[in-house]
């Protein structure tokens, strides 16, 4: 059996010598790789940065190399069309209520029953047309007894006049005691009172009969009608008696305007004079145009509002009184809607076209047998999110939409 001394000295006998050992080499080999890996990223590091001294041109043509080798990216696409100049955009929306400037309820100013009505809701009438007849054979009676009583009065007049002028005289004779003369005189100016009493009675029993005839105080539309034939109505209201005694209401359509509430925080972007877009809730097809005449000089707390009103420019029977309708303010007028003119209105998304600093030109990238080809357009007006093009485009043609910062001529275009 060997000793300890013995099996130490064989077990030094096996073991590698350092300078043969293949741990030296792996290390060094991987060192030289690691060396080779940090040297190309330096060389590609290079490329990138003299890249960027590589003028516009070159880079485009080195990048259109890039996407012609690398997997076609997806491209949405639209046909360039010719259309009208898009609308502006209003600053702010409300909804109000159309309101009419006068609307009136018709009353009656004499008490009775009603025996004729000659007019429906709905209907335009005109000022002074007859709307309704109350019972007049009490009033026209007493017309008639007040008449004969002026007629009596001024019998009496005549006489009084003749009795003076005959006293008069005697008086001038000294025929006639003063106190003669005194009575004439004073039967005379009561016969004169009297007379003029009487005309103004009769004047007044005069005006109640034509009160018996109901007429509208205005021109315009019949919105509501209260009363039926055989209704007994009473001038000064009261039981067994129509409220008020209204017989209709009635509003002049040619003055209307919008009242809308506005929210204390947006009420800054609202000037006097605006211009507006009215649209009704009843014809949402149908526009009108408008200003703001008036912005509440208070505001109501409870709801945090203005109210501002808007002038309707140009109302027609589509309207309707206490109707809803929606107001865009804008900061300028819109223009009419006119045909399109296929010359010179082409529009198409800001997005599609990379504008230059002068922003009156640009490029766009045309879709042409599945890549995409750089063309160069003259721009005119902007309006929102479109962008007017005055040359380089045609109806027809197609044109990439979005992301054109990104895009490179001749770039294949991903189905």
């Amino acid at each position: 059996m060997a000793t300890p001394t013995e099996m130490q000295t064989q077990l030094r006998s096996l073991s590698i010598p350092r300078d043969q050992r293949p741990a030296a080499a792996s290390t060094a080999k991987r060192g030289s790789m690691w060396s080779g890996f940090a040297l190309a990223l330096l060389v590609v590091a290079a490329g990138w940065a003299g890249l960027r001294f590589v003028n516009p041109e070159m880079r485009e043509k080195l990048g259109a190399v890039v996407g012609a080798a690398a997997e076609a990216a997806p491209v949405r696409i639209m046909e360039v069309t010719a259309g009208r100049e898009p609308q502006s955009q209003p600053l702010l929306t409300a909804t109000g209520k159309i309101v009419s400037d006068h609307r009136v309820s018709v009353s009656t100013k004499v008490s009775g029953q009603i025996v004729a009505l000659l007019f429906e809701q709905g209907d335009r009438v005109e000022t002074g047309q007859t709307l309704a007849r109350v019972e007049d054979v009490l009033y026209r009676a007493r017309r008639d007894e007040t008449a004969a009583r002026l007629e009596r009065t001024a019998a009496s007049l005549e006489f009084q006049k003749i009795n003076f002028e005959r006293v008069s005289k005697l008086m001038a004779s000294e025929s006639a005691p003063d106190i003669e003369f005194a009575d004439a005189k004073r039967a005379l100016a009561e016969a004169e009172a009297q007379l003029q009493a009487d005309r103004a009675t009769l004047e007044f029993a005069q005006k109640a009969l034509n009160d018996c005839e109901v007429v509208s105080p205005i021109t315009g539309v019949v919105l509501t009608r209260n009363v039926e034939v055989g209704d007994f109505v009473a001038a000064e209201g009261g039981r067994g008696a129509i409220a008020n005694a209204q017989f209709a209401t009635v509003a002049d359509m040619t003055k209307l305007r919008v009242e809308v509430d506005v929210s204390e925080m947006d009420i800054v972007r609202i000037t006097r004079d605006m211009p507006a877009v009215i649209i009704p809730d009843a014809y949402k097809e149908r526009e009108y145009r408008g200003y703001v005449m008036w912005l509440d000089p208070g505001a109501n707390y409870s709801k945090a509002t203005v109210q501002v009103k808007v002038r309707i420019e140009n109302p027609d029977d589509f309207l309707r009184v206490e109707g809803s309708a929606q107001v865009a303010f804008f900061k300028e007028m819109p223009k009419p809607e006119s045909k399109p003119d296929a010359a010179t209105s082409i529009w198409i998304p800001a997005s599609a076209c990379r504008i230059d600093a002068t922003n009156q030109n640009g490029v766009v990238y045309r879709a042409i047998d599945g890549r995409l080809q750089k063309s160069a357009v003259a721009l005119g007006r902007r309006q929102g999110e479109q962008i007017e093009v005055l040359s380089g485009l045609s109806v027809g043609q197609s044109i990439a939409v979005e992301g054109v910062e990104k895009l490179a001529d001749g770039q294949p275009i991903k189905p």
